[in-house]
């Protein structure tokens, strides 16, 4: 009887307990380029360049590793929407699935629409939870990285260092492929300073022309599949190892829960927050949760922990104010992706 009274008791559940994994890790895997892209801000940055920028946007493709990115001074809706207008969709055609994370950027009406419109299939990711657009999260790392060794003398151009970046990371093997983007995307390996040679006067173009047309519809069909095949094995891999020890746990509709507080007012601060309810399950181990006042979010799994109360529990403690940091959307089913992969997991990669 003690122990059902403690494990009720509301203030004990929303200060004890941590995280668990419940849910195993599913690898996104494109099957060609420019069908799945992921797309984030870095920012804002300090200093802010002589230009005026104080931000990056970033993208990269899912299939290539290709990585796109462009300084701005804001990060607002039209800036976005044109950001893959110009910098995706005109140079690259349409992407079939669009990957971002929940910034209001990303979910305004204006983003929405051109999602609408193009025929885009948007998914935003869980929050707090960078796993879920890993590789657009490993190419900003990397993007500061190579970025603050290149400007490093002129740190107040950095956005003029950009375009040097992004032809260092094109060039680059990547891990999982064992290619650079470069030889994934057009088959062949960047031109860099370095290695740059004058064309000879004696060049037969005809033939030239002939060997690279047979070149892409033979060779860099077989290149991209050996580069798939080594992304699959290493996805595989990593998620071998996140599903050791996983505490499989499903929620249902109806489920009363707590969920996980990532940002805490203080030290003192309770570690979960709700209860909250389970309107919706979703793939990739994701769920939709309401509260008392029809607020909603979208949350991974392994950030909701069972909400116990029953009819025993002590008044004053079954009476205290819900406290929630939902907010209402104008799409509540953005968890909703039955129509391309069943199965709980987190979303990755």
């Amino acid at each position: 009887m003690v122990k059902i009274v403690v494990q009720e008791c509301s203030v004990c559940q929303r200060f004890n307990g941590t995280t668990k994994k419940k849910h195993e890790l599913n690898s996104i895997i494109a099957s060609k380029p420019f069908q799945i892209v992921g797309i984030d801000a870095v920012g804002p940055i300090n200093p802010i360049s002589t230009n005026n920028n104080r931000f990056i946007l970033t993208a990269i493709d899912y299939y290539t590793k290709w990585p796109i990115a462009k300084a701005v001074d804001n990060i607002q809706s039209a800036t976005v929407v044109d950001f893959i207008i110009t910098e995706i969709v005109q140079v690259y055609g349409v992407p079939q699935q669009l990957i971002t994370d929940r910034g209001s950027n990303f979910l305004s009406e204006t983003s929405e629409k051109l999602y609408e419109f193009l025929q885009i299939n948007h998914k935003p990711t869980t929050t707090y939870r960078p796993q879920a657009n890993g590789q657009v999260e490993r190419l900003n790392q990397t993007l500061k990285n190579v970025l603050s060794k290149l400007c490093r003398e002129q740190i107040l151009d950095w956005d003029c260092y950009i375009w040097k970046t992004l032809l260092s990371i094109r060039s680059m093997k990547n891990r999982s492929t064992g290619l650079s983007p470069s030889m994934m995307l057009y088959g062949t390996e960047m031109v860099l300073p370095t290695t740059w040679e004058p064309l000879s006067d004696t060049v037969d173009y005809e033939e030239e022309i002939k060997e690279r047309e047979r070149y892409i519809n033979i060779d860099l069909p077989e290149i991209r599949k050996i580069g798939s095949k080594k992304n699959a094995e290493s996805k595989n891999t990593s998620a071998v190892a996140y599903n050791t020890g996983i505490v499989g746990y499903k929620f249902k509709p109806r489920d009363v829960v707590l969920k996980f507080t990532d940002v805490k007012k203080s030290k003192f601060s309770p570690v979960w927050e709700g209860p909250y309810t389970i309107v919706e399950v979703g793939d990739y181990g994701s769920y939709t949760i309401k509260d008392d006042r029809e607020n909603y979010d979208i949350v991974h799994g392994d950030k909701l922990k069972p909400y116990y109360h029953s009819s025993r529990m002590i008044p004053e403690v079954s009476s205290t104010k819900l406290q929630s940091t939902l907010r209402k959307f104008r799409q509540v089913n953005l968890i909703n992706c039955t129509t391309d992969r069943k199965g709980g997991g987190l979303l990755h990669e």
